[in-house]
């Protein structure tokens, strides 16, 4: 017991926390304002796409233009990353960032699921020229065109968000 109490217990002095060297810097501005602006491009790009679809995908009484599943998967990836985005612009709006890794991996999956989109979207275009079908009103198949190449550029624009978020977070901007 004797050398139990003779054992000094040594402390370590911490600095308070208002001292400038121990306080959290946070995320940089001109990080979170990039990443913002790109995230209102993308919003209006995703805006443009649910509104090219919607007519070829609802109120057509041909399938051909847009199969049922290809309507499926664009409505799916359009809504969700809307909503993304727009929950991602809001959490800036407050003051709160999304950590930077899982931010690069919803873009993953988005770069992924627009591509997709695009190139069903192309396909379902391209099979309409085979049918030999012509209806009257052939607007709607340029919709369908428009709809994949807004996709496609959506999904350009995605790949950069991806570069500049992965860029921004080894730099530790994002932190």
């Amino acid at each position: 017991m004797n050398i139990l109490n003779s054992i000094e217990i040594s402390r370590v002095e911490m600095s308070p926390a208002e001292e400038p060297s121990y306080t959290a810097e946070g995320p940089s501005k001109k990080a979170v304002c990039t990443m913002a602006f790109l995230k209102i491009i993308e919003m209006c790009l995703i805006i443009c796409c649910v509104g090219l679809i919607d007519e070829p995908a609802t109120h057509s009484q041909l399938r051909a233009f847009v199969t049922p599943r290809v309507c499926a998967i664009c409505y799916l990836t359009f809504g969700c990353f809307l909503i993304y985005t727009a929950i991602y612009l809001i959490m800036v709006l407050v003051g709160e960032i999304l950590n930077w890794r899982h931010n690069a991996l919803w873009m993953f999956v988005a770069v992924t699921l627009f591509v997709i989109s695009s190139g069903l979207l192309f396909r379902n275009w391209s099979q309409m020229k085979e049918y030999n079908y012509w209806h009257p009103n052939m607007q709607r198949l340029d919709l369908v065109l428009a709809t994949a190449s807004v996709s496609l550029v959506t999904a350009l624009i995605l790949i950069f968000d991806l570069c500049v978020t992965v860029r921004f977070g080894i730099q530790g901007d994002l932190d």
